[in-house]
């Protein structure tokens, strides 16, 4: 997985909730969904623990790159266009 990636929850409290990987820690990967785990507190899951979805276009995938950081209002705005159908690439 990496930064851009949007993966759905597949065990915990956020079970089937989409969330999008802004970094990697470890053998975990730090997820958001800027509602529930806000951007400026990331969650560290398992990478087992989700399973990919989509992807980001690449636009908004070098802006987590490389800055700024995203607000919790636009990774909402993200996830939502993905969960419609819209937005973003298709996993691949």
């Amino acid at each position: 997985m990496e930064i851009g990636d949007v993966v759905r929850s597949l065990r915990g409290r956020d079970r089937g909730r989409l969330l999008l990987v802004v970094g990697e820690s470890l053998d975990r990967v730090l997820v958001t969904d800027g509602d529930l785990r806000p951007v400026a507190r990331p969650k560290a899951k398992n990478p087992r623990h989700v399973a990919p979805v989509g992807r980001l276009k690449e636009p908004e995938r070098n802006r987590l790159r490389q800055g700024p950081i995203p607000g919790d209002d636009e990774v909402r705005r993200w996830l939502q266009d993905l969960q419609e159908g819209g937005d973003a690439d298709a996993e691949g």
